[in-house]
């Protein structure tokens, strides 16, 4: 091979080299930025260049491809104890979404390193955890505002992280429970509460029975006075008319009026077998006996 054929070669080689040097591709789920001599490359207005997904070029040896993920990225906070407004210690769980909406700024301020991004954003978080959770007491910070605490914790933290290139896109509590050192007392405290609570309902549902006993007593002595008074009355109707139809009677016929009478004395008087009566035979008591025609 001849110096001029080898000569070519290596200008071949070169090339190539200087050419595979010079293409970097961008995915579709990525950002490119172009560091060129460890700084970022900027445009003619001072602005850092940040390329689209596709086929680029750069200048081999010189410039150096770095590629930001465009994705939401999900980081799993650590728990920590904060504190509500009554004074009430709880462990939150958290988890966050987040993704980098200017590249440039965003390696500006961590070098690319997401691990360095989400430590910022759990401090802004936490930071917006304590304070949102001591203008709340327990029962408005895990219920009725939930969901208005993690919007205002979003607002917060969005109002802390666009410095960083970032932005948060939800933040969401994963658990909530009272700390360890107090969940004894907590426990205790329920227990507690619902002795009392049910020695008040046992002490209503006894003055509730006492008031239905004593309106059950008043009911039943009212009726039996009423019935008492319709028994008397209904019994006074019935000898008045008892004495009327008697005094009907003699009036038609005195005599039959006292045989009448005699009979209810015998029935009176013989109604029990163990009973004694002296009475003299000739006695006006015996006369129907003797002789029901007797006058």
């Amino acid at each position: 091979m001849s110096n001029k054929s080898l000569f070519s070669i290596i200008i071949l080689l070169v090339v190539f080299i200087g050419l595979s040097k010079s293409i970097y591709i961008v995915e579709e789920t990525e950002k490119g930025l172009i560091l060129r001599f460890g700084k970022v490359v900027r445009d003619a207005e001072k602005v850092p260049m940040v390329y689209s997904p596709g086929l680029h070029f750069k200048m081999p040896f010189v410039d150096t491809v770095v590629l930001l993920d465009t994705r939401v990225q999900l980081m799993d906070g650590s728990p920590d104890v904060f504190t509500t407004q009554n004074k009430e210690f709880l462990d939150v769980d958290t988890y966050v979404q987040w993704k980098v909406t200017d590249f440039a700024k965003f390696y500006i301020r961590t070098n690319g390193n997401f691990r360095k991004a989400e430590g910022f954003i759990e401090d802004f978080v936490d930071n917006g955890l304590r304070n949102q959770f001591g203008k709340r007491t327990l029962e408005q910070a895990i219920s009725g505002e939930r969901e208005e605490l993690m919007g205002d914790i979003k607002t917060f933290v969005n109002s802390k992280v666009p410095e960083y290139g970032l932005e948060v896109v939800d933040i969401r509590v994963k658990k909530v429970n009272y700390t360890s050192r107090v969940l004894k007392n907590v426990y205790e405290q329920i227990i507690s509460e619902r002795r009392a609570q049910a020695v008040l309902i046992r002490s209503d549902g006894k003055q509730q029975g006492n008031i239905v006993k004593a309106k059950t007593d008043a009911n039943v002595l009212r009726t039996l006075a009423e019935a008492d008074e319709y028994a008397r009355i209904t019994r006074g109707k019935a000898d008045a008319e008892a004495a009327k139809i008697y005094a009907d009677t003699y009036n038609k016929d005195p005599e039959f009026y006292a045989f009448l009478r005699s009979m209810d004395a015998y029935k009176a008087s013989f109604s029990n077998k163990g009973d004694i009566m002296v009475v003299s035979p000739d006695s006006d008591f015996f006369k129907y006996l003797k002789n029901p025609k007797a006058k």
